[in-house]
Parts: structure tokens; C-alpha cells; sequence
């Protein structure tokens, strides 16, 4: 794959294979948001319309077609937030904002495997299984394909400005990076707590954005946001009842997501218009299986297509998808994707 980055990539920077820190000194900005900060009425003159997307691993497909339909519905963002995968989606539509980039965003994801963002290393598995490392995986690759496709190298540079969720290790709240060093923020932002290291930024260590905060719609609403659209991954898997203890985990984890999305978008139905594109409702696909992706790529544009045809894409209307409202409880209605 071409590279396209703006500068000079770091894979001979004299990084070890398996480190347990991943720092770096770059200068970021966080920014902590706050209930009380101000917000806008809905329809109030000066809003912002912002895309949030959302975590989910190799299902982040699903959100290039998403993306690619919204383009062509003239939608366009004032700024992007981005949780994990969502952040490494949204960091290349911040850099390159058009219609053509979508396309070449779909090029890469359909040029990926498991391999190249989840590579199994015996050595690393065993010493994280042994208690000797924090992690299960090195997370030097997914910095390779960050370096080689983010097409900026701070955020401030990016195009549109883009908002990276990360949690705060420690304290485990959400942080908001808006300035610094490209790579190392997304790479936090994707750092799947005890699978990949904690990225060291500053003197903080950081893990995944969806930790805290997987579809961060307040967020959205407290940078100024009028119009919001969120674009979801969804969990295949909940349709269809768990039958082993990792099923019952993955069951539960998804559960309390829906949960804090269907409470965010109640809460703030009166301080922004909020549209909640299609969740993926395709059985037995993987967040770590990267052989759907072309599967993934056109049921997101398929669905996105029809949901934006139905007048949802008008501002200040207020909507979320049938099928969506569902999954989150609002309805007991569905929409099937065309």
C-alpha cells in the first residue's frame, strides 16, 4: 500500500519488539469535558454538525461504507471524534476530508488481516499469561500501519479537527487528546486493555478509548455540536444467546454499551439533534476477523445509503434508525438494511 503519511515514519526509531511502556514526549492536549460546561439549545443558531464513531475492532469496516454515503449525501463534518478503531477512521477523514479518500480508506482495510494488527507472538502470549508483561500482544504493528496511513503528523494538522478518546489508566476516565502527536494518540486510543500495552503520553499511561467511553455523543454535544452523527458498530454476536464464558462476557460488555448510548442519546435529545446511523446486525463475524471486511464495507454503505434516503440526513431532525432503536430498546421496530 502507498504510504501517505506527511513525514518521515519512526519504524527505525530503535523501538524493542515487546516493550511494556510505549511513551512518548510530544505535547498533547487533553481536555477534560465537564457536565456543567455550556451547551447549546437544539436548533440554537452557531451549532457544529460532528461525526462520532465508534470502537469495535476489524467491524470498524462497516464505518467506511457508512462514511462513503454520508459523502455522497454532501454530508460533511466540522470535526470528528473518534473512540479506538473509530479513531484510526476518523484520523484518516480528518486528514483528507473527500469523497476519493474514502475509497482509498476502503483499499486499506481490504488490504489488512489479523495478522498485521493482531500478530501472535508465543513469547509475548506466554510472559502476559505468566504475569511478566501487561500485554498479549505487541502493538508495534498497528503503530506501522498508523505511521504509514495517518496522513498528518500532529492533530492540530489534520484537515478537520479531529478528537481522540483515550482512558486515563489510573483514573480510568475518559480524556479527549486534541493537540500532539498523532500516532502515539490513536495507538492509545486502540490499546485494548491486558491485549495491547498501555502508550505512555506525557508522564500518564493511557488504554482504550471505549474503557470509558464508547460512543462519546457528550462529548460531542460539550465541543458544540448541533447536529450528531453517530456511527456505530454494533455486536453481531447478541443476536444470538452466549454459550460459553466468553460469549457471557462479550454478551454483558455489549449490553452496557447499548445502555450508555440509548441514556446519552435520551439525555441530550433536547440539546442537539442526534442521528444514530444502522448498528451491523451480521451474525458470527469477529472483532478480530479481518476476512469480512469487504462484507463489512458494503452492508455499512448499504444500510447508511437507505437511512440518509429517508430524509435523516436533514439538520436539526432529530433520528435514530428503527433497527438501532431496538438493539438499544427505544422500540421494538426494526429496519432491514437494502
Amino acid at each position: 500500500m502507498p504510504r501517505s503519511c506527511s513525514r518521515p515514519c519512526a519504524r527505525s526509531a530503535g523501538r524493542t519488539a515487546t516493550p511494556r511502556r510505549q511513551p512518548d514526549h510530544g505535547t498533547h492536549q487533553p481536555v477534560s469535558m465537564s457536565a456543567s460546561a455550556p451547551r447549546r439549545r437544539r436548533g440554537e443558531a452557531g451549532g457544529r454538525t460532528a461525526f462520532v464513531l465508534s470502537g469495535g475492532g476489524s467491524l470498524g469496516a462497516v464505518q467506511v461504507g457508512m462514511l462513503r454515503a454520508m459523502f455522497e449525501s454532501n454530508l460533511r463534518p466540522d470535526f470528528l471524534i473518534g473512540t479506538s478503531v473509530g479513531a484510526v477512521n476518523a484520523a484518516w477523514v480528518a486528514g483528507r476530508p473527500d469523497p476519493d479518500a474514502m475509497v482509498d480508506l476502503a483499499d486499506i482495510w481490504l488490504g489488512l488481516r489479523r495478522q498485521d494488527v493482531f500478530p501472535l507472538s508465543p513469547l509475548t502470549s506466554a510472559r502476559g499469561l505468566l504475569g511478566r508483561s501487561n500485554h498479549l500482544i505487541s502493538n508495534q504493528n498497528l503503530r506501522s500501519i498508523l505511521e504509514e496511513h495517518i496522513p498528518f503528523g500532529r492533530l492540530e494538522e489534520a484537515s478537520v479537527p479531529v478528537h481522540i478518546v483515550a482512558t486515563e489508566l489510573k483514573s480510568g476516565r475518559a480524556t479527549v487528546l486534541t493537540s500532539g502527536p498523532a500516532v502515539p494518540a490513536v495507538l492509545a486510543s486502540c490499546a485494548i486493555p491486558g491485549v495491547f500495552p498501555p502508550v505512555t503520553i506525557g508522564r500518564r499511561e493511557y488504554v482504550d478509548g471505549g474503557v470509558a467511553n464508547h460512543t462519546p455523543v457528550t462529548v460531542a454535544i460539550e465541543l458544540g455540536a448541533a447536529d450528531i452523527y453517530v456511527l456505530p458498530v454494533g455486536y453481531p454476536w447478541l443476536n444470538r444467546e452466549p454459550t460459553n464464558a466468553l460469549g457471557m462476557a462479550l454478551n454483558a460488555l455489549a449490553r452496557i454499551v447499548e445502555q450508555r448510548l440509548e441514556a446519552e442519546v435520551a439525555a441530550n435529545r433536547d440539546t442537539a439533534s442526534i442521528h444514530v446511523l444502522p448498528a451491523l446486525d451480521l451474525a458470527d463475524v469477529s472483532p478480530a476477523d479481518f476476512s469480512h471486511t469487504r462484507e463489512l464495507i458494503d452492508w455499512g454503505y448499504r444500510s447508511a445509503r437507505r437511512y440518509l434516503s429517508e430524509g435523516n440526513a436533514k439538520p436539526r431532525e432529530s433520528a435514530m434508525p428503527e433497527k438501532t432503536r431496538k438493539t438499544l430498546k427505544l422500540s421494538a421496530s426494526r429496519v432491514q438494511a437494502a
